[in-house]
């Protein structure tokens, strides 16, 4: 049976699909008053681990000095120019809170932005941010060995080229991968000004900048989420990638269908009673 608030669910689907700043602003809004608090939760903040301004982030754990915990990197969206691992006092630290109450290490990480740095630094960031983990993982109480990395929106973007890109080979690196609602595929017809902003709009370099050209490359876990009222554009995707990888592995993929969510909500269920998305992917993580 779903946790997910009667109201809740009746104004999400009533705003129906969507990812534009105002549906953002009033999601946020209808789920900042179901968090739980931050009492017991030590957060260090804008740790750098890179020299640019927007190579930081948070960790967040529990004081207990247990050693070896699983550390999971989130990378959050914003269409590909904004966007920030901690918008509010709410979001996106519900997350890092989230992981740390589960026994882990929750991390948050921003990156650079387009215009000013297109692909492929995005990807690359997020590589500086799990190798800076790894590399500090006995500070904070981590196993360097079980590093997760998770993404949503364009952030899953970003996960999905460093985990698939030739170049970058991130799947060789982490435990596993977590991509939720994101553009993995670049085409003509379904190119938007902020994705070309990033990727640029030259279709002869499509293919190579796609994630799913070479899902082949790696066999990283990998579990998918899309919700019910994500645009459209964000939910093909999904399936596109799902298909990749059940040709790659020869079975299905993990792949949650969050049902009466929406883009933004998604993200706001972590640290409320809704664990439509959080149980499974604990699940998900815990087994590997």
């Amino acid at each position: 049976m779903s946790k997910m608030p009667d109201h809740v669910r009746a104004s999400i689907r009533g705003w129906g699909s969507g990812a534009g700043p105002d549906l953002n602003a009033s999601t946020k809004a209808l789920y900042a008053p179901l968090l739980a608090s931050g009492a017991g939760v030590t957060r260090e903040l804008d740790i750098p681990y890179g020299a640019h301004a927007r190579q930081k982030l948070d960790v967040y754990h529990v004081a207990d000095g247990r050693a070896g915990k699983t550390i999971v990197i989130y990378i959050p969206g914003g269409g590909f120019t904004g966007g920030d691992k901690r918008q509010d006092d709410n979001f996106f630290g519900n997350v890092g809170r989230f992981f740390a109450r589960a026994g882990m290490l929750g991390v948050t990480a921003t990156y650079r932005l387009a215009p000013e740095f297109a692909w492929p630094s995005a990807g690359a960031d997020v590589q500086a941010a799990v190798r800076w983990m790894k590399a500090n993982a006995a500070r904070f109480g981590g196993d360097a060995s079980r590093v997760v990395i998770f993404g949503h929106s364009a952030g899953s973007s970003h996960v999905a080229s460093y985990l698939f890109d030739p170049d970058l080979r991130g799947g060789d690196e982490v435990l596993c991968g977590i991509i939720a609602s994101g553009l993995y595929a670049l085409r003509r017809e379904e190119m938007r000004p902020n994705v070309a902003q990033y990727f640029g709009d030259d279709d002869a370099n499509f293919w190579r900048r796609s994630a799913l050209s070479h899902v082949g490359q790696s066999k990283v876990p990998v579990f998918l989420a899309v919700a019910e009222f994500d645009p459209v554009y964000l939910i093909t995707p999904t399936f596109e990638m799902a298909r990749a990888l059940s040709l790659r592995d020869g079975r299905a993929p993990h792949i949650a269908r969050l049902d009466g969510h929406n883009h933004f909500s998604t993200m706001c269920t972590f640290g409320t009673p809704d664990d439509c998305f959080s149980a499974p992917l604990l699940e998900f993580v815990r087994s590997r």
